[in-house]
């Protein structure tokens, strides 16, 4: 599902200490919440990610911005603070991954579903209200 901001037709956002900054200009995806291993393990924690088409994102200053690649994806952080700011899937370079804690208004979005549930932290409560998916997303949880 996607779905534009409620507050604006772009959404804008950033990293912790200013330097990388960025603005969205087409609709925004719902947020995603995944707790795969490798999400958990370069935020500290679940992802909670809105997404773009990778066309409609603008980076005011890519200076501080560095890649972290995997197998299947790259996560995109700030040199300077350490902020993930991004993800991308490396068969989907197309759309990009925006961590949703460092949209400067997520106002509007709505948690649409779960990856990886079965990987969540026994202190993470998946509520079952909410599409739900294990490993790859095929088997419903």
């Amino acid at each position: 599902m996607y779905r534009a901001p409620m507050t604006s037709e772009i959404a804008t956002g950033g990293c912790l200490c200013g330097a990388l900054r960025y603005r969205a200009k087409g609709p925004l995806r719902d947020i995603l919440h995944c707790h795969c291993e490798y999400c958990r393990r370069i935020t500290g924690n679940f992802v909670a990610a809105s997404g773009c088409a990778t066309e409609d994102l603008e980076i005011d200053d890519d200076s501080t911005l560095r890649w972290y690649d995997v197998d299947f994806a790259r996560y995109g952080f700030c040199s300077n603070c350490g902020s993930h700011v991004f993800w991308q899937g490396t068969e989907h370079l197309d759309r990009t991954s925006l961590q949703a804690g460092t949209l400067d208004d997520a106002s509007g979005l709505q948690l649409a579903g779960v990856w990886f549930a079965d990987e969540a932290q026994d202190h993470v409560i998946v509520d079952p209200a909410i599409p739900a998916h294990n490993g790859n997303g095929n088997e419903s949880v």
